[in-house]
């Protein structure tokens, strides 16, 4: 059910961003439909469709399928050098260029084997239990509240959240399904009983039949109902830009804007947060990492980095080794 919803989503994602460029060229539509046919998220494929058009735009002139090794090097070294991009982005077009000129037109060039672009590696922003609890005491809105609460509790990402649904929650297993998440992974995560009962009092304020936290509408106190039942019959779950919304405002309200400026407090951070506050309770790497939804444990290593407890108790442990 939800993996039907996923595809009809990205589907209509990569066209809307097809029509979004005015009289497509035959090669442009040939590579949206090799995109829309592979394998990837649905943010991928909008990512290399944005990346090609890029291109494209750079070199309104030139016919882009026939374009020289050199000349598509030119390009990703434009980007670094004149307009100052991040090596994070850089690889993004470095990805869409590789799939629109060897995956799809075969061209086995060399350079797809020297391009070696460096991430950047920065410590995710983590905020101490303490400062979670103001966080959401400052929430005003109750659902954004209900919402930001499950977003730390089980480490959901902003797009998993705003889509569940209350046949995710398996309140006899003491469960909540993440359906469909990133890499189309479905994974199983624990919850406590107070928050069960605090996600079941929410739902039945509203009752929607398909969503969690469905989206009241703009207009919806101009139909001369309440806010209840603007919920129940809403056929949309909230958009990430009024979750993003609310949590900038937050943010504002306590004053951490200034405090943790350059790694700001997103909605990310919640899920930051939930990791590295289960390894601090001695919680298992790969449990954690189980629960995030990580293919592996490499992503799940940094917040190791990150704990207060581990180390220590790791100092603990060696002040016991014999020999001394």
């Amino acid at each position: 059910m939800k993996a039907k919803h996923t595809n009809q989503t990205s589907d209509k994602s990569t066209r809307q961003n097809h029509n979004a460029a005015p009289a497509s060229p035959e090669w442009y539509q040939e590579f949206v439909r090799h995109v829309e046919l592979r394998e990837i998220a649905p943010r991928t494929r909008v990512s290399y469709l944005a990346w090609v058009r890029r291109l494209h735009e750079a070199m309104p002139k030139r016919d882009i399928t026939a374009l020289a090794e050199g000349e598509a090097l030119d390009f990703l070294i434009a980007l670094r050098h004149e307009r100052g991009l991040k090596d994070s982005t850089i690889n993004q077009a470095a990805c869409a260029l590789r799939c629109f000129f060897r995956d799809h037109l075969g061209r086995d060039w060399k350079a797809w084997n020297r391009i070696r672009i460096r991430r950047e590696e920065q410590l995710p922003n983590v905020l101490s239990r303490e400062e979670v609890g103001r966080f959401l005491a400052a929430v005003r809105v109750g659902r954004f509240r209900a919402m930001f609460t499950l977003m730390y509790h089980c480490g959901l990402r902003l797009g998993e959240v705003i889509r569940l649904k209350p046949g995710h929650i398996d309140g006899s297993r003491r469960v909540l399904r993440v359906v469909g998440g990133k890499g189309a992974k479905d994974r199983e995560i624990p919850i406590s009983d107070a928050l069960l009962e605090r996600l079941r009092a929410f739902w039945k304020a509203h009752r929607n039949p398909r969503w969690m936290f469905p989206a009241p509408g703009r207009g919806w106190m101009t139909t001369g109902g309440t806010l209840a039942q603007a919920l129940h019959r809403s056929e949309n779950h909230l958009s990430d830009s009024a979750v993003q919304a609310a949590m900038r405002a937050t943010v504002l309200s306590l004053g951490w804007d200034k405090r943790h400026g350059k790694r700001p407090v997103t909605c990310h951070t919640l899920r930051h947060c939930f990791a590295t506050h289960l390894l601090d309770a001695g919680v298992s790497i790969r449990l954690v990492s189980q629960y995030l939804g990580h293919s592996s444990l490499k992503p799940t290593l940094v917040y190791l980095h990150l704990t207060e407890v581990s180390e220590s108790a790791a100092r603990e442990v060696i002040a016991r080794f014999p020999g001394l």
